[in-house]
């Protein structure tokens, strides 16, 4: 398994709120896109990250041991906003992978996405599902994938750890291959470059970490409006 991971502030953010965290030894990949002002976004997406780090992981359980990790991060968010207030109101996006023998377990909560990408059938899927406007909003077909890829609210999201005490996980689980590649990523990419596009970088090059700087490249080619984070992880042994 090979994997790289890239993080940018982008081309009109002076900061960089997203973070992202792997623990090689377990297979677990996560990032993460803070929201609020003062900094609190990357006190958030931070805390996510230290969370994770010094989290004990159960994998003869790791669907639940990942839901266990989300709602701790949520609670220590809450907790630091409710004790500085110039932290009140952040939160986070909060997509994470464990991957144990031929399986990939997930969790996400927020605009962050998982991808799987298998280079057998030359096709990219959504294995995540965003909690934002817009994605309700196409989900009753009041508008089409164009319209939802050029919303202005499109950075709406409904659902981020650290804003309420109940979350409507998006989790699960799926077969994996070593045919497969994963990509975990913020808006920052999905928002520059339509999915298909993605697609076709996966097509075309081979190795993990030439994937992660060809998509980095044309997130920020593309406009590079919002912090850019991703991991691309290559299942193949060899």
């Amino acid at each position: 398994m090979r994997f790289k991971a890239l993080s940018d502030k982008g081309n009109k953010r002076s900061t960089n709120e997203d973070n992202f965290f792997i623990r090689e030894e377990i297979n677990f990949f996560m990032v993460a896109d803070g929201m609020g002002g003062h900094a609190a976004g990357e006190v958030a997406s931070q805390t996510a990250v230290n969370s994770a780090s010094n989290f004990d992981f159960d994998l003869s359980s790791p669907l639940e041991s990942l839901g266990q990790l989300t709602y701790k991060i949520n609670q220590e968010i809450i907790n630091k906003s409710q004790h500085n207030s110039e932290y009140t109101g952040m939160g986070t996006t909060f997509a994470a992978a464990l991957i144990q023998e031929n399986k990939l377990y997930y969790v996400n909560l927020g605009d962050s996405r998982i991808y799987c990408y298998n280079s057998t059938e030359k096709k990219i899927r959504k294995i995540s599902k965003d909690h934002s406007l817009v994605a309700n909003l196409l989900q009753r077909g009041e508008i089409t994938e164009e319209e939802a890829f050029n919303h202005p609210k499109k950075n709406i999201v409904t659902q981020a750890l650290g804003l309420d005490t109940n979350l409507d996980l998006d989790r699960g689980k799926i077969n994996i291959s070593s045919d497969d590649y994963l990509l975990l990523c913020t808006d920052g990419l999905t928002d520059m470059i339509r999915e298909k596009k993605i697609e076709a970088v996966f097509k075309e090059y081979q190795e993990a970490d030439i994937i992660a700087e060809q998509l980095l490249k044309k997130a920020l080619t593309s406009g590079g409006l919002d912090n850019v984070t991703l991991i691309v992880v290559d299942l193949n042994e060899n």
